[in-house]
């Protein structure tokens, strides 16, 4: 899912920048795409629901489960950083 669009039901749409697995769940870092699909400074963390064949990414709106993934995101961004220096 890392690299791909999605759009909500909003019509806001999303790049999928990141992808964890805590606790058998898998959750997504990604930016907010204006109209042409052009990067902004808007970013949200989402958990993956599966229903049979059906994949959902819903946004995360308790503000702890917010925290721990910032963290966790942030811990891994900056072990790829320092394993490429």
């Amino acid at each position: 899912m890392v690299d791909k669009i999605i759009e909500l039901d909003d019509n806001k749409k999303y790049v999928m920048l990141e992808e964890q697995t805590l606790d058998n769940v898998k959750y997504y870092f990604g930016l907010r795409l204006d109209e042409n699909e052009e990067p902004t400074n808007h970013y949200l963390f989402f958990e993956e629901t599966v229903d049979g064949d059906d994949t959902y990414l819903l946004p995360i709106e308790d503000e702890q489960m917010k925290g721990l993934l910032l963290t966790s995101f942030t811990t891994s961004y900056l072990d790829k950083v320092y394993d490429e220096v």
